[in-house]
C-alpha cells in the first residue's frame, strides 16, 4: 500500500526538532543561554534576592500587610511579596553604602545590627560587622518563624539587603515541602557568609575577641586595629596597641602594686601628653565583688574636645602587657569644654563602664 505523504508546518517542525534535542541532551544556543543565565542568576550573590519564584515554586504577589519600616535616608524599599498564604515573605531595600565622614559606622554595619536585633547567636553569625566585607548572611533557624538576612555590594557600589522570614504550616505534609524550599534558601544564603579577617595570634587576638564580645548587640564596625561602636549617643572608637614590653614594671598581682609605682607611670604619661588634662591619673581598677585574676590599670584624661580612657593588663611571667584605648570625641564641641561640663561627665562614666567590662571579661576568659 503506498504511503501518503505528510505535510508539517514550520511551526511543527520546529517543534520536532526541539524534541528531538531534548531527547538527545541537547538544546539551541538560545535555549542554552537563557538556561545559563537563569542558572547564574539564581546563583549569584546577586540572584537571591531575584529568587522568590524559584524557591517558593509560585508566583509571588504582594503581602496583604505591608509592615511600615523607616529605612536609612536613601534607601528604595521595595513592596513585600508573598507565598504560601502569607507564610513567606520577603522584602528588600537598595541605597548607597559607606557613611558620611563623621558618623561613626557605615550604612551596613546599621544594617548587621538590625538583622541581629532578634536573632539568636549562633556559629552562622558573626556579631560584629567587618569593614572588609563584601557580603554577608544571617541564618536564624532557631526561632519558630525562620528567618534569613543578606547583605551584599552590587557591582555599581550600591547595597542591597534582602529579608526572608517562614512561618510553618501547621499541617505535617505542607510543612515538610516547605522545609525542603527553606533548606534550598538556607544553602544560597549560606554561600554569600564571610569570615571574619584572621587574626596574628597570641594576645593580640585574645583582646581583640574580648572587644568584639564586649561591642556585640550594638552597632559596630571593625577593620584592621579599629573598632567603632554606638553607646549612650556616644560613638566609642577602640584602638587596640599591639602588646609591649613594659617600660615600666607593671605586677600582675594587684597586692603587688603599690602607690609610688603608679605615680612613676602617671609621670610617663604626663610626659607624652603634656597637653592632657587628667580625669582620672593612672590608677588600679577596682577588683569586682569575688573576682578574680591580676591587676588592672587604667587612667582617663581629656585632649581638646576628646576623651580617652586606657587599659593596662599585665600578664603572668615576663608576658607582654595588653593595652586598648577607647576614645571619644564629645559631639557637638567647637573649643574644649570645662572638665566639669557635662558632656565631659557623661563620656567619663561611658569610658569607666567599658574599660571594667573589658577588664571584666579578659579575666573571665582567660585568668
Amino acid at each position: 500500500m503506498p504511503t501518503s505523504a505528510v505535510s508539517i508546518s514550520p511551526a511543527c517542525d520546529t517543534l520536532l526538532w526541539a524534541i528531538c534535542l531534548c531527547a538527545l541532551g541537547a538544546t539551541s544556543p538560545a535555549l542554552a543561554a537563557k538556561s545559563a543565565g537563569k542558572t547564574a542568576l539564581l546563583q549569584g550573590p546577586a540572584g537571591l534576592g531575584a529568587a522568590f519564584s524559584d524557591i517558593a515554586r509560585q508566583r509571588p504577589r504582594a503581602c496583604k500587610e505591608q509592615l511600615p519600616f523607616d529605612a536609612p535616608l536613601g534607601w528604595r524599599q521595595e513592596p513585600a511579596q508573598c507565598a504560601w498564604q502569607d507564610r513567606l515573605r520577603m522584602r528588600s531595600w537598595t541605597g548607597p553604602g559607606g557613611e558620611a565622614l563623621d558618623a561613626c559606622v557605615s550604612t551596613q554595619a546599621r544594617w548587621w545590627a538590625w538583622a541581629g536585633v532578634s536573632a539568636r547567636a549562633t556559629a552562622q553569625r558573626p556579631g560584629v560587622w567587618d569593614g572588609s566585607w563584601e557580603r554577608q548572611a544571617l541564618i536564624d533557624n532557631e526561632r519558630p518563624d525562620k528567618r534569613i538576612v543578606t547583605l551584599e555590594r552590587l557591582p555599581d557600589g550600591a547595597w542591597r539587603t534582602v529579608e526572608w522570614r517562614w512561618n510553618p504550616a501547621p499541617k505535617p505534609a505542607t510543612r515538610r515541602w516547605q522545609e525542603g524550599r527553606w533548606a534550598e534558601l538556607t544553602a544560597r544564603a549560606a554561600r554569600l557568609q564571610q569570615a571574619a579577617q584572621p587574626g596574628v595570634g597570641g594576645e593580640a587576638d585574645m583582646l581583640r575577641a574580648v572587644l568584639l564580645a564586649n561591642a556585640d548587640g550594638r552597632v559596630a564596625e571593625v577593620g584592621g586595629n579599629i573598632l567603632n561602636y554606638q553607646s549612650d549617643a556616644l560613638c566609642l572608637q577602640v584602638d587596640t596597641a599591639s602588646p609591649g614590653q613594659q617600660q615600666l614594671q607593671l605586677p600582675y598581682l594587684a597586692e603587688d602594686s603599690r602607690l609610688e609605682q603608679r605615680a612613676a607611670m602617671q609621670l610617663q604619661l604626663a610626659r607624652r601628653f603634656p597637653k592632657a588634662h587628667w580625669l582620672t591619673p593612672f590608677s588600679l581598677l577596682p577588683m569586682p565583688p569575688k573576682g578574680k585574676g591580676g591587676a588592672k590599670f587604667y587612667a582617663l584624661w581629656m585632649e581638646n574636645s576628646v576623651v580617652k580612657g586606657q587599659l593596662w593588663i599585665p600578664t603572668k611571667g615576663a608576658g607582654p602587657l595588653v593595652r586598648a584605648r577607647i576614645t571619644i570625641a564629645l559631639p557637638g564641641a567647637v573649643e574644649p569644654p570645662p572638665p566639669d561640663a557635662a558632656p565631659v561627665g557623661v563620656a567619663r562614666r561611658v569610658l569607666e563602664r567599658e574599660l571594667t567590662s573589658l577588664a571584666t571579661r579578659w579575666a573571665h576568659q582567660y585568668e
